[in-house]
């Protein structure tokens, strides 16, 4: 962010012209869309099967639907009990079968291995990556499970995801794939309005000083409007709304340490999120009081660890919370604004595709989830999740205009189209080693990384001539 010259020296006005420039936020249309991710009834007595199913069911309808565009409306669908045995007449023709992938992975962690006889007083070390070269998928539906071979590649797939086949069965209890349908997920064109969405993520306040603490006061100044020339307040305000999409506190205010000790030892200790907590809360106060605004939880924040997570509780905001243009919300995130269907992640489901799956391109798992039609496929196998019956919630079932993922190393963009409609892909980077925030104008979809570096360092003073 830059001040244009020009307005810091310039003529001054004349006594019959008000200096003052009045801008007023311009106000979008707005609608939250996140009842599916709020937990009303915390059942812990369901088995996972259950989510599983749902899935399934849920999925299943529209991938048959896109495998009848493509291959006709008199196709063969089966399921996995219903292929012919070994000593059968051979099938003369390919036919569809629909079920959830199951990879198995050797260096996948195992409850079963950590306990085992033979390493009782050797637990199984935490790994960056779970995959290996002799990883193989299996198709299951609730009948029954088959090996997939053919035109189908383990290391783009994960558990979890639910996927078409199109071919045959052959012998030894194999299926061949000679291609894949994914889900045909209906999306309506939208049009958006002329207003700018900021986001950002990944400030990982600690309670004391930090590098990036101006950087994040000067952003929100300029998010305020209380920054830079005209040009940077008539830009201000036109965003209607800031996203912080988790990871708000930093990682070492967890102290995970106290975790392993007695409690008489930390009964009187300050938990190390406290004083991050009013940091946090100095920030967003100041934003409240402009501008709408929506905070995330993410891993490292003091919430629910298992998908979806559930809004931070406003008690811990003492200042914020007094004002109605902040709202704690849930991670998945799902709202209307400006006419655009907007779906922001804070980033764990993205890491766990990571360690499960040759993927490293961050864009390239959001366009696989839009592909896949599920945001969180790897939950509940390696990744947390409430064990819902009556629906996933995070099966797509509409295309998102904006699919956001908070917490990524670096800032990238990706537009692409699925069934005509355009949908934008986002990857928003830490803020805390970026000192960056997207803007989006929701009318265009146009996209911008706004940079904001302070240098408060102090400097020796030159000694005066003499």
């Amino acid at each position: 962010m830059t001040v244009d010259s020009d307005c810091l020296l310039s003529n001054p006005l004349s006594s019959s012209v008000r200096a003052e420039i009045r801008l007023n936020r311009i106000s979008a249309q707005y609608e939250n869309k996140s009842e599916k991710f709020r937990i009303s009834n915390r059942d812990y007595d369901r088995q996972y099967y259950e989510t599983y199913s749902k899935r399934l069911e849920m999925i299943k309808a529209m991938i048959v639907k896109q495998a009848k565009m493509d291959h006709g409306e008199d196709i063969l669908v089966l399921k996995v009990s219903e292929l012919r045995e070994d000593n059968e007449e051979e099938r003369g023709e390919d036919v569809l079968i629909v079920g959830t992938v199951f990879k198995q992975m050797q260096n996948r962690p195992s409850v079963l291995k950590e306990f085992s006889e033979d390493q009782v007083d050797l637990p199984e070390e935490e790994k960056d990556k779970y995959t290996s070269t002799e990883d193989s998928l299996i198709l299951e539906d609730d009948t029954m499970r088959v090996q997939l071979i053919g035109k189908v590649d383990p290391t783009a797939f994960v558990n979890g995801v639910i996927i078409g086949c199109w071919g045959r069965e052959m012998r030894g209890g194999n299926f061949d794939v000679k291609e894949l349908i994914y889900p045909l997920i209906p999306g309506e064109t939208t049009q958006g309005e002329d207003v700018s969405l900021c986001l950002l993520s990944g400030l990982e306040l600690n309670g004391t000083e930090c590098d990036w603490l101006e950087s994040a006061q000067l952003a929100v100044d300029w998010m305020c409007g209380a920054a830079g020339g005209p040009g940077d307040q008539e830009l201000a305000s036109r965003v209607e709304r800031v996203i912080l999409a988790g990871d708000s506190l930093a990682e070492s205010t967890k102290n995970k340490d106290d975790l392993h000790r007695a409690k008489y030892l930390t009964a009187n200790k300050l938990a190390g999120s406290v004083e991050a907590m009013r940091q946090l809360d100095e920030l967003l106060v100041q934003l409240a009081a402009s501008v709408n605004t929506d905070l995330l939880p993410g891993p490292n924040d003091p919430a629910t660890c298992i998908l979806p997570q559930q809004p931070l509780h406003k008690c811990m905001f003492a200042k914020a919370r007094t004002y109605p243009t902040f709202q704690s919300v849930t991670n998945p995130y799902s709202c209307v604004v400006g006419g655009r269907d907007v779906l922001v992640l804070s980033g764990q489901t993205l890491h766990d595709v990571v360690k499960c799956s040759d993927i490293t391109d961050p864009i390239e798992i959001l366009e696989k989830f839009i592909r896949w039609g599920h945001v969180a496929p790897t939950c509940p196998d390696t990744l947390g999740c409430y064990p819902t019956h009556t629906t996933d919630p995070f099966v797509l079932t509409s295309l998102p205009d904006l699919l956001v993922a908070g917490n990524q190393d670096d800032f990238k963009w990706k537009k692409m189209e699925v069934n005509g409609k355009k949908i934008l892909l986002i990857c928003i980077p830490k803020f805390s080693s970026s000192k960056s925030v997207v803007q989006v104008n929701l009318r265009d979809l146009d996209i911008s990384l706004m940079e904001f570096e302070s240098n408060l360092e102090q400097t020796e003073s030159p000694e005066p001539n003499k």
